[in-house]
């Protein structure tokens, strides 16, 4: 049993202890033939459609995203960077957070490892795309010589 069934159960069940008063349903019986006896009817029948309606009713699932695997992510940097680029960036980002977009070193975050917690709130995709950015900025664009620079001064 999953834990979303056993929540629906465990929630059902409370909901019908709440609103199951032990006199309810034998309350027709000692009404028969009197005018409340419409009204004591309408509450087990409400009760009946409710848990009708939450038994029977397709659960919603929230949609649970599945982190992206490596190789897509890898695939997604390779498809921006020429074959030896890649090499080099595919080198420095295994160095740096072995292909986590979650990982966390202190003040830096995700793939790049950089100093900016914006940076990792962002998808892996979006990383790759501000770590491209940032190297094109720096180093114009070469990937081997963020590469270089990180293994003479440990950071890129």
């Amino acid at each position: 049993m999953s834990t979303f069934q056993m929540r629906h159960a465990v929630l059902t069940s409370t909901f019908v202890n709440r609103l199951d008063k032990p006199a309810m349903l034998r309350t027709l019986a000692r009404l028969r033939g009197s005018a409340l006896r419409g009204r004591a009817l309408g509450r087990p029948i409400v009760i009946l459609a409710v848990l009708m309606t939450l038994s029977f009713a397709a659960p919603q699932k929230a949609y649970s995203q599945k982190p992206p695997n490596i190789m897509n992510i890898k695939l997604y940097a390779y498809n921006k960077l020429t074959w030896d680029q890649f090499q080099c960036y595919n080198w420095l980002i295994h160095h740096e957070s072995r292909w986590n977009y979650k990982a966390v070193n202190g003040s830096h975050t995700g793939l790049g490892q950089m100093r900016s917690k914006w940076y990792g709130t962002l998808n892996p995709y979006k990383q790759i795309d501000a770590h491209l950015k940032y190297i094109n900025h720096r180093y114009n664009g070469d990937t081997c010589k963020a590469l270089s620079h990180w293994q003479r001064k440990g950071w890129h």
